[in-house]
Formats: structure tokens, sequence, C-alpha cells
């Protein structure tokens, strides 16, 4: 017994002396604050080489426990500010750390894998990024891809028109897709893959928009995206190229955004309050003609009419309205607008919370329409335990928007800007005591009544959520196991009602008056991903190797319902005689994917990420095919080495990227179909005529970027270079077999597309002193494509036939090159005229950010394009009309008045080219004045008020009211088509932001 109990008193001994060093910690305390003397709250402080940290609280003060009993090393970090590696040790005592700003963002941690990131010193990938206060903190954005404008190189950006509520597509890096896959960015809130599509609502075939050459819709519909509330998002990355997004693989090829929202911080709750009060005016109007009795007689060559038309005009000159200004008339309202933010948060060491509840609310600036915006967001994060972390980020959307009627629509009527090119400044179409609209004599509809009558209104309620937990398995001094998982769901139901009634002028005309269109959309997106993250020193190089698999899937229900001939006032379908289900679609998708990847540090010299991604997709023509997706990338930082010994340069790094991306199809386009048909009075199928090549293959975007990034003076002088080739392969096109093959089209790929392009950005600390700052910065950015391959005839796409411009798909040239007559066999662009290209020259972008005595704020962005070239279909109708500006003028003496002369200059000489306009622009994006209080004032802790415009100056030649708007806005090819669109708005605020 004796010799028992010493042996387990010795294992016992053993076992202390064994633990006591596992066991052995001590704790260091201090504060953090910037520069200026504030306290920093969430400052990340983490031991070396370790898991273990920290954050400081309110007051910027933190407690460390520091395992081991000797010295080590902890870093401070925190968002906008430079790192820094402080060594402590059991007799340190109250730290005082002062972190410098980070003007360079040399520190900011960026994307490089699904489960891990890197500084931005050490990526090897050109990662743009948006902070809060860039996004939000000039002015107020509409929708968060509309706050996007002059703040990213390689990103273009078309709106479908200017209606509240968006409608914008986002270009990175030129074109990703000829139009068979996704020309948008994959958006992802907080891990959750989140829907961006643009839901139909059947306008378009309500007025008739979707006659003539095109079959593309023309609903100027809002993508998705507008919903998020801007004010609620901490940042964006943008991934433009396959090499920095290869590792989302399939959904990739037109570039990645990252969307992180706010996170609480620990410490004493805030309660934040801010408000906006604005107002907006239409931008540009082009100042119709005034009609007069020369101008009636010069217009109207029919003596008869001319008479009528001057009877007209007297009555109105007896009246004191012959020189009615028809744009101010209907796109002069000043509306009204407003957006309220209440948020909450803070926390504990274990527990931090944020919650905001937002309602924004603005008028269009045609009466009738607008946009309303009600969200609600709950994010929290709890540690469980040292070891497990939990997050979860819930948040619940509604948008009601009405878009009024413009645009096209191809002298069926149903719009106001259509209507309006053929209005004379002495019409009289005032609605009389009874409420009735007299008939409109000039063209098929009273615009007056089409904006007070119709309706077009879309309904979104959308609950997006996310959960993660984190669990460290396993720590040691210099390595750590941790595992992930993440993912959530996007849920999306909105309902649309478009609605002409049966007393409108072209709807009597109709065998069947009175037309409703009645939408309903229920989209469930739903991911997960899990990923096993193992970080290990070898010696001078840290190794960090992640590997996990990624699901998603996508339902989706839609439904889009007619009834035409309806019973006086009522829009309901019973009450229509004819009722038809116009389109309906039910789709079902699941991705599932596999990732690894691995990232080697030696000493922030040489940092070198390899990954390559695994993914089958049930929309690929071969769904149980898993397509792989490589990526490598290199960082050097040569200002690291020994030999280094510039003093001017503090930065001085070359980097180079390679990988490959996914472009999936859409749904359908992939597999053949059944159609129904009536046979013997039965119902029954039959195989559609559409065809798909058996072996088809998905499109694919491989990308090659070579950068330099400089910091000179200690960062006050900073520059991006990059050069990138990307190449899209496999784009699916429609062949056309020989008749007897019984299928009318056939999906295949056909095409191969190179996109090359230059990035610059110029940073300059002019000024840095303790009551002036002044930061500027300069972006650069240009594209060009070329189809390098084309396996069927060219052909044309877009618009509405040659004779008004279209776009020419050939090998040897642009995808966005707008050709049309005159034609000749002689000509090398399919037979017809060059006119211009959609792309671009360059772009640039200058912002500037000034801060006097630390209080007041002056910040600028302005943008200017050279070059691209859009089809102005407007002026061509205004000059049908007689109502271009210019239209009785002379220019060039010949004795033919400028509207006769460009609208018969069509179909001569000038051809589609008389209407192709050159879209170089200058544009004042954003501008705002602030000033925050340098104490507390009141019951405030915080108190800011300020000023700001955005799209408050436009210089361009182009003639129309924005060069940047397309009734084609979403499509991927055939944009900068315009048809009397929604005009565009300089918006003016009043902002106030308080803390308490």
């Amino acid at each position: 017994m004796k010799i028992c109990f010493t042996r387990a008193s010795m294992m016992l001994v053993a076992m202390l002396l064994l633990a006591a060093p596992a066991m052995a910690q001590y704790m260091v305390k201090g504060s953090v604050k910037d520069a200026a003397g504030e306290p920093l709250i969430g400052v990340s402080i983490l031991v070396k080489g370790t898991t273990t940290g920290t954050i400081s609280d309110f007051d910027g003060n933190f407690e460390l426990n520091v395992p081991g009993s000797s010295e080590n090393i902890a870093i401070f970090s925190y968002t906008g500010f430079k790192s820094q590696e402080v060594a402590v040790s059991p007799s340190s005592g109250q730290l005082a750390i002062v972190l410098e700003d980070d003007i360079a963002r040399l520190d900011e941690v960026v994307v490089t894998g699904l489960a891990s990131g890197v500084k931005r010193s050490n990526s090897g990938n050109a990662v743009a990024t948006i902070s809060s206060g860039e996004l939000t903190g000039n002015t107020t954005p509409q929708t968060v891809d509309n706050a996007l404008y002059g703040k990213l190189t390689g990103v273009n950006i078309t709106a479908n028109g200017g209606a509240p509520g968006g409608g914008v597509n986002v270009q990175l890096r030129g074109i990703s897709t000829l139009g068979a896959g996704s020309s948008q960015p994959l958006y992802i809130i907080d891990g959750v893959y989140v829907n961006n599509s643009t839901i139909r609502t059947g306008r378009s075939q309500l007025n008739g928009a979707t006659g003539g050459a095109s079959s593309a819709t023309q609903d100027d519909g809002a993508n998705r995206i507008a919903d998020l509330n801007p004010d609620d998002i901490e940042r964006i990355e943008i991934l433009k190229g396959p090499s920095a997004a290869a590792i989302y693989g399939t959904r990739a090829n037109a570039g990645v955004i990252l969307i992180t929202t706010k996170k609480g911080k620990a410490g004493e709750t805030r309660v934040s309050f801010s408000q906006d009060i604005g107002v907006a005016r239409g931008q540009n109007f082009q100042g119709f003609d005034v009609w007069d009795e020369t101008k009636i007689n010069n217009y109207y060559g029919d003596p008869a009419r001319q008479a009528t038309e001057l009877a007209a005009f007297n009555a109105a000159k007896a009246e004191g309205r012959e020189s009615t200004d028809w744009e101010e008339y209907f796109y002069g309202e000043t509306p009204l607008l407003l957006n309220t933010q209440v948020s909450v948060s803070g926390g504990s060491q274990k527990t931090q919370f944020f919650v905001s509840g937002s309602v924004l609310s603005e008028d269009g600036i045609i009466k009738g329409t607008g946009f309303d915006r009600y969200s609600l967001r709950a994010n929290v994060d709890h540690r469980i335990s040292d070891r497990i972390k939990v997050s979860v980020n819930s948040s619940y959307m509604k948008s009601d928007n009405d878009r009024g009627f413009t645009g096209n629509q191809n002298n069926s009527g149903g719009s106001i800007g259509y209507a309006l090119a053929y209005l004379p400044t002495y019409a009289d179409l005032e609605p009389d005591e009874n409420g009735n609209y007299p008939d409109n004599p000039y063209f098929n509809d009273n615009p007056i009544a089409i904006r007070d009558r119709g309706v077009n209104n879309q309904q979104v309620d959308r609950f997006v959520s996310a959960a993660s937990i984190d669990i460290d398995l396993y720590q040691s001094a210099n390595s750590f196991l941790k595992f992930k998982i993440n993912g959530g769901i996007d849920y999306l139901s909105g309902n649309s009602l478009v609605y002409f009634p049966e007393d409108l002028q072209h709807q009597r005309a109709s065998a069947t008056p009175g037309d409703v269109m009645r939408g309903r959309q229920d989209d469930l997106n739903y991911n997960i991903q899990a990923f096993l993250t193992y970080n290990t020193n070898l010696g001078k190089i840290n190794s960090n190797t992640s590997v996990g698999a990624v699901r998603l899937d996508e339902r989706g229900d839609f439904v889009l319902n007619r009834g035409r001939g309806l019973i006086a006032g009522q829009n309901n379908l019973q009450w229509a005689n004819v009722q038809s289900v116009l389109e309906q679609t039910k789709t079902t998708v699941t991705d599932l994917g596999f990732v690894i990847q691995e990232d080697l540090n030696w000493e922030d010299k040489i940092i070198v990420s390899a990954g390559i991604r695994f993914d089958r997709s049930t929309l690929n023509r071969d769904q149980e095919k898993y397509y792989a997706f490589p990526k490598l990338s290199g960082a050097f930082n040569l200002h690291e080495f020994d030999f280094w010994g510039d003093n001017l340069f503090s930065q001085f790094k070359v980097r180079a990227a390679f990988g490959q991306t996914g472009g999936l199809p859409r749904f359908g386009t992939t597999f053949e179909s059944l159609t129904p048909q009536l046979l013997g009075g039965q119902i029954g199928t039959q195989v559609g005529t559409r065809a798909v090549d058996p072996d088809l293959e998905p499109e694919t975007a491989q990308e090659l970027e070579f950068g330099v990034d400089l910091g000179m003076l200690n960062n006050r002088i900073t520059l991006e270079a990059t050069y990138y080739v990307k190449d899209v392969f496999g784009l699916i096109l429609d062949q056309q077999p020989v008749e007897s093959s019984g299928i009318s089209v056939l999906a295949t790929n056909a095409a191969e597309l190179r996109n090359t392009g230059i990035e610059l950005g110029l940073g300059v600390n002019v000024v840095r002193r303790e009551n002036f700052n002044w930061y500027t910065r300069l972006l650069y950015w240009s594209n060009e494509s070329e189809i390098t391959k084309l396996d069927i005839p060219p052909y044309l796409q877009g618009g509405f036939g040659a004779s008004l411009g279209q776009y020419l798909l050939a090998e040897g040239y642009s995808p966005t090159t707008i050709i049309g007559t005159p034609s000749g066999t002689d000509l090398p662009a399919g037979g017809f005229t060059i006119h211009g290209d959609r792309q671009p020259d360059f772009t640039m972008a200058w912002s500037n950010n000034i801060t006097i005595m630390k209080n007041l704020d002056f910040s600028i962005v302005t943008q200017y394009q050279s070059g691209g070239a859009a089809i102005n279909l407007s002026a061509f109708l205004w000059d049908d009309g007689g109502t271009s500006p210019d239209w009785d003028g002379d220019d060039d003496g010949d004795e033919i008045l400028n509207g006769n002369e460009r609208f018969t200059a069509r179909a001569g000489d000038a051809g589609a080219g008389a209407f192709i306009e050159e879209t170089s622009y200058f544009k004042l994006r954003e501008a705002g004045l602030y000033y925050t209080f340098p104490q507390e004032v009141g019951v405030f802790k915080r108190l800011k008020l300020g000023v700001s415009a955005n799209n408050m100056l436009l210089w361009t030649n182009y003639g129309s009211y924005d060069p940047e708007v397309s009734n084609f806005g979403s499509q991927a090819v055939t944009g900068n088509i315009e048809v009397t669109p929604y005009p565009s708005s300089r918006r003016f605020f009043f902002h106030l932001n308080a803390d308490f």
C-alpha cells in the first residue's frame, strides 16, 4: 500500500508540474486611444501566435490574460488604424496605446478565402473595399448599388431610369457573358447568398414596350439589392475578377460583392439617432421647343391641319397657356425625401448586440411615384466560452415602390415620356370639373390621365438571416485549429400591380378595354458552409490551411396573370372578360462545392495563396459533374527585405494572381422543355423546338492579374496599379440548325471573349496637421473587350432594328459595338456601319476629404467619363414630334430645319448614326459638409449636423437627361438604349446625427 501511495503521489506531482506551465498566466491592463486622444472602442487585442485575446471597452480600456509567465507580444488592431505590436511581460504596468491612422488601409483585413483573410498589405489581389463612412458618410444614397458610383475602379454602372427605388446594372471588369448567364455580381450579405434579381411586373406587356425587334422586357424594374438599408452596412468588399473571386466558384464570373453589416461593441450601451430631410429636382431638362404660328406652319404640311392647329393655338393664347412647359409640368415636382434611422448597440465582453430600425420615404419628381423602405435589424454575437462563439444577424425589410409610366411604348399608349415627345406647348389636356380627361389629338393617350390614373406598384417583403458558430478545437503556443459553420436564408415575397382603367384613351381603342397585370414572386435561398482552418508557424513561415464544403439551394415560384376587358372601376382579375397566365415559372436549383486553400507567409516578405474549388450545379447540362476552379496568387513585399534601404518607399509590393470562375446559365437554358398543346380539344404536351447540345459546358472565366502597390513618405502617398486579362470561354449562344431537324435553336458553347483593362488608384495625404487634414484620391480605369472566337455566323442583337442601331456580335469586334444603317456589301461589320462602342475609352473619379479643427468635415466625389456611346431614341422621337429644343433652328444655314434634317438623315448617309451619341460626361456625384460638436450637448454625447447633395451637377453634350440611363440597363450587352426614360434627379439633404 505504501509503495502504491508513493507512486500515486509521484504521478500526481508530475501531472501538476506538467500542467503548471499551461495554467500559468498573467494579466495586462491598459487603454487604447487615437492620435487625438479619443478612446477607441472594440480594438482587437491578440497575443501573438495564439488565439487568446480581448477587445477594448467603451472607454478604450482593456484587460488581457496572457498565457505563460515570460515576455510575449500583444497585437493591437482596429479598422482604419495601423496595427501595433507591443511587448508585454508580468512586470508590464498600465499600458497606454496610441494607434495611428491607417491612411493606406494596409492593415485592413480583406477576403482571400471562404474562411480566411489577409492584411491588404499582403494580398496578391487588388481587392476594393468601401467603409460605412464612404458609403453613407457623404450623403444619403437611394440604394446600396447607387452608392457605389465613383468609388471603385473597374466598375461601370447603368441605371434603368431615374425612378425612386433604383434599378441599376453593375458591371465589374467588362463583359462576363453574352446573355445566357448572369451579368450581375454575386451579392453575399453576412455569408448569405442573396437574391438580386429584377422581378418582372409585366408593365412592358401592358404598354407595348416589348413589340418590334426587341424581345427583351423593358419593365424599368428595380433589382432587389434595393431592399437593403445602406445605413446598416459596416463595409463592402468587391472581388472584381476571377483571380480574386475564384474561391466562390460557379457563380462568380461577374464578380462578387461581400457586404458585412454592423455589429455591437463591448461597453456602455449607445443609442444613435439620425434624421435626413431632403428634396429632389429633375436634372438636365432639355427645354422643349415653344410652338408658335411659324412653327405650326413649318411642322404641319397639310393646310387643313395647319388651320386646325392655328385655331387651337389661338384659343390657348387667349387663355394664357400657349407656352406650357410640359417637362416642368410632368417632371417638375419637388418631392420630400425622408430617412430616419435609430440604432442601439453595446454589450459585455461575452455578448455584443446591434439593433436598428429605419424608415425611408422618397417621393419622385413625377407625381404619384415614390419609394418607401422599412427595415429592422438585430445582430448578436455571443461567446459561449473561451472556445465557442455564436453570431446571429437577422433583418426584415419591406419595400413599396411606385415607378410610374415612362420609357418605351411603341406607339401603343401608356408612357408619359413617349406621349410628351408629340405634345405641342398649347395642347389642352387638363381634366374638366368632373374629372374627365379629354382625348389627346396629338397622340394615342393623354399623359396626364396616365400619370393620375395608371398604377404601377410593386411591394416586397423580405427576411434575411445569417448565423455562424466558431469553435476553437485546439491551440498551442504556435498553432491552432478552428471549425466554423455558417449560413443563412433569404426569403423574398413580392406582389406587383400594373393597371390601366378602361376609360383611358388608348384602352377605349382596344376591343377589351381595361387592362391589369398582377404578379406574385416567392423566392427562398438558403446556404450552409462548414470549414476547418489550421494555422501553424513553421519556423519563419506561417501556414494557414482551410478545407470545407458549401451548399446553396434556391427555390422560386413566379406567376404573372393578365386580365383584359375589366368591369368599370375594377382591377381584380375575376372581373376581366379575358384572363390569361402570361408566365408561370417554378425553379429549383442546388449547388454543391468543396474547397481547399493554403496560405503561406514568410515574415510578410513573400505571401503565397493557392486554392481550388470543385462545384456542381443542377443548372449545368451535366448536373453530376464537378468543375474545378483553381486560384494562385503571390505578393512580394520588397520593402520588408533586409537589402531594402530606401527611406522614400514605406511600401513596395509586387503582386500577381491567377484564377478561374464559373458562370451559370439562366434557368431553362440547359435542358429541353415540354410545351402545352391542345390536341383534339384536350390538353396535351409536346417537346419544344428549343434543344441543347449534349456536350454543353458552363461558361468559364479565367483571369491573369498583375499589379504593384507603392507607399511613399510613410504612406502619405500611395499608388495602386493593376493590369488584367480576363478571358471567358464556352459562351453559350443559340445556333440555328437546318430546318429539317425540327429544332429552331440549339444552345451550344459557341464563343470566347477577352477583356483587358488597367486600374490605377493614387492617394495623397496632402496636408496632415493637428487642426487640418486633406486627403485626396484619384481613380482611373479602362476596359477593352473583344470576341476572340465565334463558331456561329455573326449576328445583330438588341435595339429595334439596324435602322435605329443595334449591337454586333462578330469575331474580332467588341460585343458592345454599335452598328446600323447605312448598309452595304463592302462594309466589314456584318454589312453595316460602325457608329460607336458602348464602353467608354476610360473613366476617372476624384474624391477629396478635408477636416478642419477636427470638427468640420468637407467631402466631395466627382467622376469623368471619356467616350462611350448610346442609342438616343428619345431625341429621335422628339425630332419626329417637333418638340426638340432646336427643332426649328437652322445651324448649318442650308434652309432645312434642324429637326427635319436630323430625322430625314436617318434614311440617308447618316443612317442610324443620326441618333447615336457620345456619352462623355462630368458629374459631381457627392458633396457633404458636416460639423461635429466637440463636447457633449445636453443629453447628446455626440451631435453632428450637416448638409449634402448627390448628382448635383452634370456637364455633357449628350442630348437627353442622363448618359448613364438605358431602357435595357439590366442586359449584359445591349444596354445604353434609351426611349424617354424617367429623368434623373439632383438630391439635397439636411442631416442630424446624435448619440445618447
